[in-house]
């Protein structure tokens, strides 16, 4: 399984933000893109769909940025991912044949893994790396 740039770069963005107290005061979009190294452009793409989730809020004014909308320790992987790239599942409802159960049993794994892990986590990663770019694979 591969994923797009956009859960990808969304767990950055929102870890990003998490590492630069976004729980708590507002972080400029130009500050994440430079330390992230993604355009201010496609960053504020990735944004909306955050934002329409209720997982990022902007604050405007000469102090405002992104703030996140909910805590870092409750936002997940898992929740990123299907939010841009839908239901994590290896198959479909509708497979049936005799490896149905393993890749539902695989799905299963997958899915609790990715849900066990928070944007707090990967902003604890941006806080020990340097330069702080990171990117997550699964």
């Amino acid at each position: 399984m591969k994923l797009s740039t956009k859960p990808r770069y969304g767990l950055r963005i929102l870890a990003q933000i998490a590492a630069d107290g976004g729980d708590a005061s507002p972080v400029s979009g130009k500050e994440v893109a430079r330390k992230q190294g993604i355009s201010i452009a496609y960053i504020e793409q990735i944004l909306i769909p955050m934002r329409n989730a209720g997982l990022v809020r902007t604050v405007r004014g000469r102090n405002g940025g992104y703030m996140l909308d909910r805590p870092s320790a409750e936002i997940t992987l898992l929740e990123i991912i299907e939010l841009f790239e839908g239901k994590l599942e290896l198959v479909s409802d509708h497979d049936t044949n005799t490896a149905t159960e393993i890749w539902n049993r695989l799905t299963h794994s997958l899915r609790k893994q990715t849900g066990a892990i928070t944007v707090a986590d990967l902003a604890e990663l941006i806080s020990a790396e340097n330069p702080p770019i990171i990117d997550f694979m699964i």
